[in-house]
Protein backbone atom coordinates (compact mmCIF):
# COMPACT_ATOMS: atom_id res chain seq x y z
CA UNK A 1 0.00 0.00 0.00
CA UNK A 2 1.55 3.31 -1.07
CA UNK A 3 -1.27 5.85 -1.00
CA UNK A 4 -4.24 6.33 1.31
CA UNK A 5 -7.12 8.80 1.32
CA UNK A 6 -9.45 9.28 4.28
CA UNK A 7 -12.79 10.95 3.58
CA UNK A 8 -13.23 13.00 6.72
CA UNK A 9 -12.70 16.54 7.95
CA UNK A 10 -9.96 17.50 7.43
CA UNK A 11 -9.18 15.57 4.25
CA UNK A 12 -6.14 13.42 5.05
CA UNK A 13 -3.88 11.90 2.40
CA UNK A 14 -0.87 9.65 2.89
CA UNK A 15 1.12 9.89 -0.31
CA UNK A 16 3.65 11.89 -2.34
CA UNK A 17 3.88 15.67 -2.68
CA UNK A 18 2.75 15.28 -6.29
CA UNK A 19 -0.79 14.90 -4.97
CA UNK A 20 -0.97 18.13 -3.02
CA UNK A 21 -2.54 20.10 -5.88
CA UNK A 22 -5.66 17.91 -5.78
CA UNK A 23 -8.49 20.27 -4.82
CA UNK A 24 -6.15 23.01 -3.59
CA UNK A 25 -6.26 24.91 -6.89
CA UNK A 26 -9.93 25.63 -6.21
CA UNK A 27 -9.01 27.71 -3.16
CA UNK A 28 -7.49 30.65 -5.07
CA UNK A 29 -4.35 31.80 -6.85
CA UNK A 30 -2.15 33.15 -4.03
CA UNK A 31 -0.66 31.21 -1.14
CA UNK A 32 1.53 31.97 1.84
CA UNK A 33 3.75 28.98 2.60
CA UNK A 34 5.12 28.76 6.16
CA UNK A 35 8.05 26.41 6.82
CA UNK A 36 10.99 25.77 9.08
CA UNK A 37 14.16 26.95 7.33
CA UNK A 38 15.66 23.46 7.64
CA UNK A 39 12.94 22.28 5.23
CA UNK A 40 13.52 24.94 2.56
CA UNK A 41 14.36 22.37 -0.13
CA UNK A 42 11.07 20.58 0.47
CA UNK A 43 9.30 23.94 0.62
CA UNK A 44 10.71 24.77 -2.82
CA UNK A 45 9.26 21.47 -4.11
CA UNK A 46 5.87 22.49 -2.72
CA UNK A 47 6.16 25.90 -4.38
CA UNK A 48 6.88 24.19 -7.71
CA UNK A 49 3.85 21.94 -7.26
CA UNK A 50 1.57 24.85 -6.43
CA UNK A 51 2.99 26.87 -9.32
CA UNK A 52 2.07 24.04 -11.69
CA UNK A 53 -1.51 24.43 -10.42
CA UNK A 54 -1.46 28.17 -11.19
CA UNK A 55 -0.90 29.21 -7.57
CA UNK A 56 1.78 31.81 -6.83
CA UNK A 57 3.44 31.50 -3.41
CA UNK A 58 5.36 33.57 -0.92
CA UNK A 59 7.65 31.57 1.38
CA UNK A 60 7.88 32.54 5.05
CA UNK A 61 10.77 30.48 6.47
CA UNK A 62 12.66 30.95 9.72
CA UNK A 63 15.24 28.94 11.63
CA UNK A 64 13.50 27.24 14.55
CA UNK A 65 10.18 28.83 13.62
CA UNK A 66 7.51 28.36 16.28
CA UNK A 67 3.99 29.32 17.27
CA UNK A 68 4.84 32.40 19.33
CA UNK A 69 3.20 35.81 19.36
CA UNK A 70 6.06 37.67 17.67
CA UNK A 71 6.26 35.22 14.77
CA UNK A 72 2.47 35.08 14.45
CA UNK A 73 2.18 38.86 14.10
CA UNK A 74 4.91 38.85 11.44
CA UNK A 75 3.21 36.04 9.50
CA UNK A 76 -0.20 37.72 9.80
CA UNK A 77 1.22 40.94 8.38
CA UNK A 78 2.64 39.03 5.41
CA UNK A 79 -0.57 37.07 4.79
CA UNK A 80 -2.67 40.24 4.88
CA UNK A 81 -0.25 42.29 2.78
CA UNK A 82 0.01 39.61 0.09
CA UNK A 83 -3.77 39.04 0.02
CA UNK A 84 -3.19 35.31 0.41
CA UNK A 85 -6.12 33.09 -0.56
CA UNK A 86 -4.76 30.11 1.34
CA UNK A 87 -2.09 29.08 3.83
CA UNK A 88 0.34 26.20 3.36
CA UNK A 89 2.45 24.97 6.26
CA UNK A 90 5.32 22.48 6.42
CA UNK A 91 6.95 21.56 9.72
CA UNK A 92 6.52 20.14 13.18
CA UNK A 93 3.59 20.58 15.55
CA UNK A 94 4.49 24.12 16.61
CA UNK A 95 4.83 25.26 12.99
CA UNK A 96 1.53 23.59 12.14
CA UNK A 97 -0.13 25.46 15.01
CA UNK A 98 1.33 28.71 13.66
CA UNK A 99 -0.15 27.98 10.24
CA UNK A 100 -3.57 27.33 11.72
CA UNK A 101 -3.49 30.58 13.66
CA UNK A 102 -2.50 32.57 10.56
CA UNK A 103 -5.22 30.90 8.48
CA UNK A 104 -7.94 31.52 11.07
CA UNK A 105 -6.98 35.12 11.89
CA UNK A 106 -5.63 36.77 8.72
CA UNK A 107 -9.01 38.05 7.47
CA UNK A 108 -9.72 39.75 10.80
CA UNK A 109 -7.93 42.68 12.40
CA UNK A 110 -6.91 40.71 15.48
CA UNK A 111 -3.31 40.45 16.65
CA UNK A 112 -1.49 37.67 18.47
CA UNK A 113 -2.01 39.54 21.75
CA UNK A 114 -5.76 39.50 21.12
CA UNK A 115 -5.68 35.71 20.75
CA UNK A 116 -3.61 35.37 23.93
CA UNK A 117 -6.27 37.36 25.78
CA UNK A 118 -9.05 35.05 24.62
CA UNK A 119 -10.55 36.99 21.71
CA UNK A 120 -11.63 35.03 18.64
CA UNK A 121 -11.73 36.11 14.96
CA UNK A 122 -15.05 37.55 13.80
CA UNK A 123 -14.51 36.64 10.12
CA UNK A 124 -14.10 33.26 8.41
CA UNK A 125 -10.54 32.04 7.99
CA UNK A 126 -8.56 30.89 4.96
CA UNK A 127 -8.27 27.35 3.58
CA UNK A 128 -5.17 25.57 4.86
CA UNK A 129 -2.84 22.87 3.57
CA UNK A 130 -0.90 21.13 6.38
CA UNK A 131 2.16 18.93 5.77
CA UNK A 132 3.55 17.48 9.04
CA UNK A 133 7.31 16.97 8.63
CA UNK A 134 7.30 14.25 11.31
CA UNK A 135 4.03 12.76 10.08
CA UNK A 136 2.57 13.57 13.50
CA UNK A 137 0.07 16.26 14.51
CA UNK A 138 -1.73 15.66 17.79
CA UNK A 139 -4.30 18.37 17.04
CA UNK A 140 -5.06 17.01 13.56
CA UNK A 141 -8.75 16.41 14.31
CA UNK A 142 -9.14 19.24 16.86
CA UNK A 143 -10.05 22.82 15.92
CA UNK A 144 -7.35 24.20 18.20
CA UNK A 145 -3.80 25.53 18.02
CA UNK A 146 -1.01 26.18 20.50
CA UNK A 147 0.25 29.74 21.01
CA UNK A 148 2.86 30.99 23.44
CA UNK A 149 3.81 34.50 24.48
CA UNK A 150 7.21 35.52 23.09
CA UNK A 151 8.09 37.39 26.29
CA UNK A 152 6.75 35.24 29.14
CA UNK A 153 6.57 31.95 27.15
CA UNK A 154 3.09 31.39 28.64
CA UNK A 155 1.26 28.79 26.58
CA UNK A 156 -2.43 28.83 25.67
CA UNK A 157 -4.60 26.57 23.56
CA UNK A 158 -6.59 28.73 21.14
CA UNK A 159 -10.01 27.43 19.99
CA UNK A 160 -10.52 27.92 16.26
CA UNK A 161 -13.45 27.93 13.89
CA UNK A 162 -13.65 25.17 11.31
CA UNK A 163 -11.66 26.38 8.26
CA UNK A 164 -13.46 26.71 4.90
CA UNK A 165 -11.25 23.89 3.60
CA UNK A 166 -8.45 21.86 5.14
CA UNK A 167 -6.18 19.24 3.60
CA UNK A 168 -3.46 17.31 5.41
CA UNK A 169 -0.77 15.55 3.37
CA UNK A 170 1.60 13.08 5.03
CA UNK A 171 4.47 12.37 2.66
CA UNK A 172 6.53 9.43 3.89
CA UNK A 173 9.47 10.55 1.75
CA UNK A 174 9.71 13.54 4.13
CA UNK A 175 9.18 11.62 7.36
CA UNK A 176 11.63 9.00 6.09
CA UNK A 177 14.44 11.56 6.36
CA UNK A 178 14.08 11.71 10.15
CA UNK A 179 16.96 10.18 12.15
CA UNK A 180 16.06 7.07 14.16
CA UNK A 181 16.10 8.93 17.48
CA UNK A 182 13.80 11.66 16.17
CA UNK A 183 11.44 9.00 14.83
CA UNK A 184 11.44 7.23 18.19
CA UNK A 185 10.67 10.45 20.07
CA UNK A 186 7.89 11.26 17.62
CA UNK A 187 6.36 7.80 18.09
CA UNK A 188 6.71 8.14 21.88
CA UNK A 189 4.68 11.34 21.69
CA UNK A 190 2.07 9.54 19.57
CA UNK A 191 1.89 6.79 22.17
CA UNK A 192 1.37 9.41 24.89
CA UNK A 193 -1.59 11.02 23.11
CA UNK A 194 -3.22 7.64 22.43
CA UNK A 195 -2.72 6.53 26.05
CA UNK A 196 -4.44 9.65 27.36
CA UNK A 197 -7.30 9.23 24.89
CA UNK A 198 -7.75 5.67 26.20
CA UNK A 199 -7.73 6.81 29.86
CA UNK A 200 -9.81 9.94 29.27
CA UNK A 201 -13.05 10.42 31.24
CA UNK A 202 -14.55 11.35 27.85
CA UNK A 203 -13.62 8.06 26.23
CA UNK A 204 -16.34 5.75 24.98
CA UNK A 205 -16.61 2.45 23.13
CA UNK A 206 -15.73 4.00 19.76
CA UNK A 207 -12.78 6.10 20.94
CA UNK A 208 -11.41 3.13 22.87
CA UNK A 209 -11.31 1.05 19.69
CA UNK A 210 -9.16 3.70 17.98
CA UNK A 211 -6.96 4.29 21.03
CA UNK A 212 -6.30 0.58 21.68
CA UNK A 213 -5.19 0.08 18.11
CA UNK A 214 -2.98 3.19 18.16
CA UNK A 215 -1.33 2.19 21.46
CA UNK A 216 -0.64 -1.38 20.39
CA UNK A 217 0.72 -0.32 16.99
CA UNK A 218 2.81 2.59 18.32
CA UNK A 219 4.45 0.35 20.92
CA UNK A 220 5.20 -2.24 18.24
CA UNK A 221 6.68 0.36 15.91
CA UNK A 222 8.93 1.61 18.71
CA UNK A 223 10.31 -1.91 19.11
CA UNK A 224 11.13 -1.99 15.39
CA UNK A 225 12.36 1.56 14.88
CA UNK A 226 16.11 0.87 15.07
CA UNK A 227 16.01 -1.83 12.41
CA UNK A 228 13.06 -0.81 10.26
CA UNK A 229 12.99 3.02 10.17
CA UNK A 230 14.45 3.14 6.64
CA UNK A 231 11.82 0.74 5.29
CA UNK A 232 9.12 2.61 3.28
CA UNK A 233 6.47 0.19 4.58
CA UNK A 234 7.47 1.07 8.14
CA UNK A 235 6.98 4.77 7.37
CA UNK A 236 3.52 4.09 5.95
CA UNK A 237 2.52 2.19 9.11
CA UNK A 238 3.97 5.05 11.14
CA UNK A 239 1.81 7.56 9.24
CA UNK A 240 -1.30 5.40 9.63
CA UNK A 241 -0.68 5.19 13.38
CA UNK A 242 -0.21 8.96 13.60
CA UNK A 243 -3.62 9.49 12.01
CA UNK A 244 -5.24 6.88 14.27
CA UNK A 245 -3.75 8.39 17.43
CA UNK A 246 -4.81 11.89 16.37
CA UNK A 247 -8.30 10.60 15.62
CA UNK A 248 -8.66 9.16 19.12
CA UNK A 249 -7.47 12.49 20.56
CA UNK A 250 -9.96 14.27 18.32
CA UNK A 251 -12.74 12.31 20.01
CA UNK A 252 -11.62 12.82 23.61
CA UNK A 253 -9.59 16.05 23.57
CA UNK A 254 -6.02 16.60 24.75
CA UNK A 255 -5.22 14.91 28.03
CA UNK A 256 -3.73 16.79 31.01
CA UNK A 257 -0.34 15.11 30.62
CA UNK A 258 -0.02 16.14 26.99
CA UNK A 259 -1.10 19.67 27.88
CA UNK A 260 1.61 19.75 30.54
CA UNK A 261 4.12 18.57 27.91
CA UNK A 262 3.11 21.45 25.62
CA UNK A 263 3.45 23.93 28.50
CA UNK A 264 6.87 22.65 29.58
CA UNK A 265 8.05 22.70 25.97
CA UNK A 266 6.95 26.33 25.65
CA UNK A 267 8.53 27.35 28.96
CA UNK A 268 11.87 25.71 28.17
CA UNK A 269 11.88 26.13 24.37
CA UNK A 270 12.51 22.39 24.17
CA UNK A 271 11.11 19.78 21.79
CA UNK A 272 7.61 18.73 22.84
CA UNK A 273 8.29 15.17 21.69
CA UNK A 274 11.28 14.94 24.03
CA UNK A 275 9.32 16.34 26.97
CA UNK A 276 6.45 13.94 26.28
CA UNK A 277 8.85 10.97 26.23
CA UNK A 278 10.09 11.96 29.68
CA UNK A 279 6.72 12.69 31.24
CA UNK A 280 4.61 9.73 30.07
CA UNK A 281 5.68 7.25 32.76
CA UNK A 282 5.49 9.88 35.50
CA UNK A 283 2.03 10.95 34.38
CA UNK A 284 0.83 7.34 34.50
CA UNK A 285 2.06 7.05 38.11
CA UNK A 286 0.52 10.36 39.16
CA UNK A 287 -2.89 11.16 40.68
CA UNK A 288 -4.06 12.13 37.17
CA UNK A 289 -4.97 8.51 36.45
CA UNK A 290 -4.76 6.84 39.86
CA UNK A 291 -7.49 4.26 40.25
CA UNK A 292 -8.34 4.03 36.55
CA UNK A 293 -9.81 0.58 35.85
CA UNK A 294 -8.01 0.56 32.50
CA UNK A 295 -4.44 0.65 33.81
CA UNK A 296 -3.88 -3.11 33.79
CA UNK A 297 -5.27 -3.43 30.26
CA UNK A 298 -3.09 -0.51 29.19
CA UNK A 299 0.02 -2.30 30.46
CA UNK A 300 -0.90 -5.27 28.28
CA UNK A 301 -1.35 -3.05 25.23
CA UNK A 302 2.13 -1.55 25.66
CA UNK A 303 3.95 -4.79 26.55
CA UNK A 304 5.48 -7.25 24.08
CA UNK A 305 2.58 -9.56 24.89
CA UNK A 306 -0.40 -9.24 27.19
CA UNK A 307 0.52 -12.54 28.87
CA UNK A 308 3.95 -11.25 29.94
CA UNK A 309 2.76 -7.76 30.92
CA UNK A 310 3.12 -6.37 34.41
CA UNK A 311 0.31 -4.52 36.17
CA UNK A 312 2.18 -1.23 35.71
CA UNK A 313 1.84 0.67 32.42
CA UNK A 314 4.50 3.10 33.67
CA UNK A 315 6.88 0.18 34.11
CA UNK A 316 6.15 -1.05 30.59
CA UNK A 317 6.81 2.46 29.22
CA UNK A 318 10.15 2.69 31.04
CA UNK A 319 11.17 -0.74 29.79
CA UNK A 320 10.25 0.13 26.20
CA UNK A 321 11.81 3.60 26.20
CA UNK A 322 14.91 2.34 28.03
CA UNK A 323 15.72 -0.03 25.16
CA UNK A 324 15.79 2.98 22.86
CA UNK A 325 17.85 5.17 25.22
CA UNK A 326 15.07 7.78 25.28
CA UNK A 327 15.35 10.43 28.00
CA UNK A 328 13.85 9.57 31.37
CA UNK A 329 14.44 12.87 33.17
CA UNK A 330 13.89 16.48 32.17
CA UNK A 331 17.49 17.33 33.04
CA UNK A 332 18.61 15.01 30.23
CA UNK A 333 16.95 17.52 27.88
CA UNK A 334 18.74 20.43 29.56
CA UNK A 335 15.51 21.49 31.30
CA UNK A 336 15.88 22.94 34.80
CA UNK A 337 12.94 22.54 37.17
CA UNK A 338 13.07 26.17 38.32
CA UNK A 339 12.55 27.34 34.74
CA UNK A 340 9.41 25.29 34.05
CA UNK A 341 7.41 25.32 37.28
CA UNK A 342 5.17 28.03 35.81
CA UNK A 343 4.05 25.45 33.26
CA UNK A 344 1.93 23.91 36.03
CA UNK A 345 -0.20 27.04 36.23
CA UNK A 346 -0.46 27.27 32.44
CA UNK A 347 -1.66 23.66 32.25
CA UNK A 348 -4.37 24.35 34.84
CA UNK A 349 -5.45 27.46 32.90
CA UNK A 350 -5.65 25.51 29.62
CA UNK A 351 -7.72 22.75 31.20
CA UNK A 352 -10.04 25.32 32.82
CA UNK A 353 -13.41 24.05 33.95
CA UNK A 354 -12.97 20.72 32.15
CA UNK A 355 -10.94 19.26 35.04
CA UNK A 356 -11.81 21.20 38.21
CA UNK A 357 -10.31 18.34 40.24
CA UNK A 358 -6.81 19.24 39.07
CA UNK A 359 -4.59 21.93 40.53
CA UNK A 360 -1.05 23.19 40.18
CA UNK A 361 0.14 20.84 42.91
CA UNK A 362 -0.58 17.75 40.83
CA UNK A 363 1.45 19.06 37.90
CA UNK A 364 4.25 20.41 40.09
CA UNK A 365 4.67 16.99 41.67
CA UNK A 366 5.01 15.39 38.22
CA UNK A 367 7.64 17.96 37.23
CA UNK A 368 9.51 17.56 40.52
CA UNK A 369 9.66 13.76 40.23
CA UNK A 370 10.61 13.84 36.55
CA UNK A 371 13.34 16.44 36.89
Amino acid sequence: MSEIDLKCTPKVSIGPLARLGTGVSEWGSRALLIADKSLEVRAADIQDQLDSEGISTILFAREGISSDTETLDEALSLARGSHADMIGVLGGEKVLSLGRLVASTSRSILSAADLMSGRTPDKPGLPILEIPSSGRFTLLFRNEALLNDSQSQRAVLVPLAVPPAETVLIDTSITGKLPVRASALSMASLLFSAVEAFLSPRSDFFSDIQARSAIRTAAGLLREVKEQAVDPDYRIREAETAVLAAFSTGLTGLGPGMILSWAVSAASETSKAGVAAVLLAWVLESPLYAGSPKLKELAGLIADSAEDASDSPAGEVRSLFGRLDLPGRLRELGVELSNVLQASAWAVDILGAERPDLNEGVFREILDLSS
